[in-house]
């Protein structure tokens, strides 16, 4: 799973939808999610790299920002917000669906080679 295409289609989404309603309200708050965006498609080059410090960052402020939307969208009841918010939440989901499967493919890497390292020891006993 290329999870650097999902932070960098989030990133898009934010970017696109915070300037439409920065342009359509006239509020500078309405810029804060494409900051986000923008700090999220910075970091998502250093994701595809496989940093691990910074994919962790922009996990981080992926939860945030998903928390802050859904909080803010109801709260102004605005479909523009709750939208980001489900965007951004769907991102999570998938970052942590991620971290899950190679932790898997960790533990099994792992288990193979205690079964490998365990025949050797005995054929040689």
């Amino acid at each position: 799973m290329n999870i650097y295409r999902i932070m960098l289609a989030n990133a898009f989404v934010l970017i696109v939808l915070g300037v439409y309603g920065y342009f359509s309200s006239g509020s500078p708050t309405a810029l804060i999610a494409p900051a986000i965006g923008v700090i999220l498609g910075i970091l998502a080059f250093s994701v595809k790299k496989e940093n691990k410090t910074l994919t962790h960052i922009a996990v981080g402020l992926t939860l945030v920002a998903t928390i802050m939307f859904f909080y803010t969208g109801f709260k102004r009841d605005n479909m523009i917000i709750i939208v980001m918010a489900i965007f951004t939440l769907f991102a999570f989901v998938m970052y942590v669906m991620d971290f899950m499967r190679r932790k898997q493919e960790r533990e099994n890497a792992k288990s193979k080679i205690n079964i490998i390292l365990t025949d050797l020891l005995v054929l040689n006993v």
